[in-house]
């Protein structure tokens, strides 16, 4: 049996890729999608985690998805991208992980949010307990869905930093991931750039990697106008990691 592990963005929870399971659950495929630490509570929860603390929780959903499949896919939107990409990495999980999908990957944040970060690491800058107001609400372009996304109104400061620099220190490190990999990505995403996800393919260390990117949709891949077609996409995919019959 092949099981599915989905792992959500920052400030948000399970319900940014509710569609998307929803399909890959239909479809027959044992699911688990984890609130991660600090997140379905208060923004101040979250603004005190850690990668690591993401990490930790993502390693115990995989250890318990392990021990019901044969094989887990894991697949990571936006943060969780990074946590899944941390957990085909690293030695004493990547081999519990049969294959990746990543939406909307992390490991390059827009310009404007680049740079501020960017700047912030370089000079240890000491952050504030600050929180990032979300004006425009979800990256999303179609609406129909977006009343469904629950998540924080504002970004935690200090916590975020969390997320660049999780995708710094995960650079040299993507030569390790060797497992199947299907890369997706809005080509409107305003959070992480498109560039990033393109340029994954010569980054990782496995020949099997797709990266595919959607014209209509923005960082909430799972959700916008693409939805349908992401879905079949993420399933098609998945029937390729089904374990042998004997």
């Amino acid at each position: 049996m092949l099981g599915f592990l989905a792992l959500h963005g920052f400030t948000g929870s399970p319900s940014e890729l509710s569609f998307l399971v929803d399909r890959v659950r239909a479809a027959g495929y044992p699911v688990r999608a984890p609130l991660l630490p600090g997140h379905g509570t208060t923004p101040g929860d979250l603004q005190s985690r850690t990668f690591d603390d993401w990490l930790t929780s993502a390693r115990d959903a995989l250890k318990d998805a392990r021990a019901a499949s044969d094989k887990v896919v894991v697949c990571g939107f936006s943060m969780g991208s990074l946590v899944a990409l941390s957990l085909a990495s690293d030695e004493s999980t990547r081999n519990d992980v049969a294959a990746l999908v990543l939406l909307g990957c992390a490991i390059e944040l827009s310009p404007p949010l680049r740079a501020a970060f960017g700047l912030a690491h370089k000079t240890k800058m000491r952050l504030p307990d600050a929180y990032m107001p979300k004006p425009l609400g979800p990256d999303i372009r179609d609406k129909t869905l977006a009343s469904s996304i629950d998540a924080y109104d504002r970004h935690p400061v200090r916590a975020a930093m969390e997320v660049y620099r999780a995708g710094q220190r995960l650079l040299p490190r993507l030569s390790d991931v060797t497992c199947p990999t299907l890369v997706l990505h809005g080509e409107r995403d305003r959070v992480c750039s498109v560039r990033g996800a393109r340029e994954l393919g010569s980054l990782l260390g496995t020949h099997d990697v797709r990266i595919r990117t959607y014209p209509r949709s923005a960082h909430m891949l799972a959700l916008d106008y693409d939805r349908e077609e992401v879905a079949r996409d993420v399933l098609s995919f998945l029937d390729r990691q089904r374990p042998v019959e004997p």
